[in-house]
């Protein structure tokens, strides 16, 4: 669970993230379920602090960067995209692979995207809820390795600038943090 939750968060976060900006006609934001793109700004984790040498800083590709903790529920051990550099109205495919530590029952993540320093979305979501809708898995997730590969299309509408997500995910039962992971972007 941990490492679909955090591969989810990291694939699925990103699919999820990517679903929850889109920018609108006439440089009007507007941020809907549908769309988007990812990257990562705070290092925050559950209202904790990543303190410095606790965490993995971890490059991952190019746009992806894990800084969970080394005792977190799941470790990534990759995210391919392909193409490695998104671009609008191209679809982008997001193949990961994790290894969850610990069962996972239940599961919370949060993704905050931001457009330069304009925050596009702060939203939580049920990790349980997001594997069943968009990889067709269901919690629990159990201790082992954990594919993932998903599918996103990034609209054609993004405008051009940075943008960043962080994605956090921790066990409802006990608030254990699942990972962290961090994008940046540029269109």
């Amino acid at each position: 669970m941990r490492l679909v939750a955090y591969t989810l968060f990291a694939l699925g976060a990103m699919h999820t993230a990517c679903s929850a900006l889109a920018i609108g006609e006439q440089a009007r934001l507007m941020v809907q379920e549908a769309s988007g793109i990812f990257s990562g700004l705070e290092v925050l984790s559950s209202g904790r602090s990543l303190r410095e040498g606790e965490g993995k800083n971890r490059t991952l590709n190019d746009i992806i960067r894990d800084v969970s903790n080394e005792d977190d529920l799941v470790d990534i051990d990759y995210v391919n995209l392909d193409p490695e550099q998104p671009k609008r109205s191209t679809p982008v495919h997001i193949n990961a692979l994790a290894y969850v530590k610990d069962p996972i029952e239940a599961a919370t993540a949060n993704i905050k995207v931001k457009y330069g320093f304009i925050t596009l979305l702060n939203r939580n979501y049920d990790l349980c809820e997001e594997l069943k809708t968009n990889l067709n898995r269901t919690c629990p997730v159990d201790k082992g390795p954990i594919e993932v590969q998903v599918d996103v299309d990034v609209p054609g509408f993004v405008p051009p600038g940075w943008f960043h997500l962080e994605a956090v995910a921790w066990r409802n039962e006990d608030e254990k943090q699942i990972g962290h992971i961090l994008a940046d972007i540029r269109f």
